[in-house]
C-alpha cells in the first residue's frame, strides 16, 4: 500500500509531501516530494545518522528512534 498506491492517491490529490518508514533491513524514512504530479525521492534517512530535513517543516530525525520498543 504504501509503495504502490498510497503515492499515486496522494500525488492525484496533489499532496506535496510524502513520507514513509521502512523498517527492513534497519529502520530508514524516505521523503518524497510532488514534481509534475509524481513523487520523486528527496532525503533518504538512516538510523543512527541525524538528518535534516527541512520540508514541509524544518525537523532534525534519526529513524533509530522512530522503531517500536
Amino acid at each position: 500500500m504504501d509503495r504502490k498506491f498510497k503515492p499515486l492517491l496522494y500525488a492525484e490529490a496533489a499532496i506535496p509531501h510524502f513520507w514513509r518508514l521502512e523498517f527492513d533491513p534497519a529502520p530508514r524514512l524516505i521523503v518524497s516530494e510532488l514534481h509534475a504530479g509524481r513523487y520523486v525521492e528527496t532525503t533518504t534517512a538512516f538510523a543512527g545518522a541525524t538528518t535534516r530535513i527541512n520540508a514541509p517543516f524544518a525537523v532534525d530525525i534519526d529513524p533509530a528512534g522512530l522503531t517500536r520498543q
